[in-house]
């Protein structure tokens, strides 16, 4: 099976919290039995030297809002478990921090993940997966843009996704006013699909869209049902158990590729 990986951080490459470690993890274990490559956003803190960050020379438009920004392939080897690294350089990533700096989050991180998301799956076109695997709000709606829109082209019409929830207090919720910028029908924005009390929300997406969805362990499944634990998305998780799996050895999320 081809796995693509999508991700915002992998350890040791960069990282901030615990998805990193949790993504390379994930690449350690379904590398040995896959095909696996991971994509990542070319962030400034990614010491390109150390980690032999090359170009490919392969680049492509993506959409956001009125207009195509250029995405611009480079690639490294996971030391860790062997896979393949695609990272996507664009100057929405050439910043101090991740995701903002010491006066807080960056005010067009919805433009800048909405970018990536569609890059994830324009290079999808060319790797081909068999599966998408995304984590937190970050790739979330990656599978949003695959059933809306790029599965109805040939080479993603069987991909499906899974979508790893490593810490549902971060959403990816941003004002309604953005929602011009995502290029999806208004259709989407319901309360069943994107819309969260008038806002965007990119994890509820991912949860919507992905085919399957896994938590690391039971208590925390418990925990994120619960008004204190589930952050205002507890109902719609208690309304997806029946995709939501709990992975606590991530050598079983092969076994959930296979069912897909």
């Amino acid at each position: 099976m081809k796995i693509l990986f999508a991700a915002s951080e992998l350890k040791p490459m960069v990282s901030t919290g615990n998805m990193a470690a949790s993504v390379a993890k994930m690449l350690r274990s379904v590398s040995k039995k896959c095909e696996v490559v991971c994509v990542l956003p070319l962030f400034s803190a990614i010491n390109r030297k150390k980690f032999d960050v090359t170009p490919t020379g392969v680049s492509f438009e993506v959409q956001v809002g009125e207009k195509f920004e250029k995405a611009e392939i480079f690639e490294a080897i996971h030391e860790e478990s062997g896979a393949k690294v695609v990272f996507v350089a664009n100057p929405y990533f050439e910043r101090d921090g991740l995701y903002g700096n010491d006066t807080g989050d960056y005010p067009d991180n919805s433009e800048r993940f909405v970018f990536f998301s569609r890059a994830v799956l324009e290079y999808a076109k060319i790797f081909r997966p068999d599966i998408i695997h995304c984590n937190d709000w970050h790739t979330a709606l990656v599978p949003v843009y695959l059933r809306e829109i790029y599965c109805k082209e040939e080479p993603l019409q069987n991909t499906k996704t899974v979508f790893s929830l490593h810490d549902i207090r971060f959403q990816g919720k941003f004002w309604s006013y953005d929602f011009g910028i995502l290029n999806l029908g208004r259709e989407v924005f319901v309360p069943e699909k994107l819309e969260f009390y008038g806002d965007i929300n990119f994890l509820k997406g991912g949860i919507v869209y992905s085919d399957a969805v896994t938590v690391s362990n039971d208590e925390y499944l418990e925990q994120i049902q619960t008004k204190e634990g589930g952050c205002g998305l507890e109902g719609l998780v208690s309304c997806s158990l029946d995709k939501i799996s709990v992975v606590k050895r991530s050598d079983k999320f092969v076994e959930i590729y296979k069912k897909l």
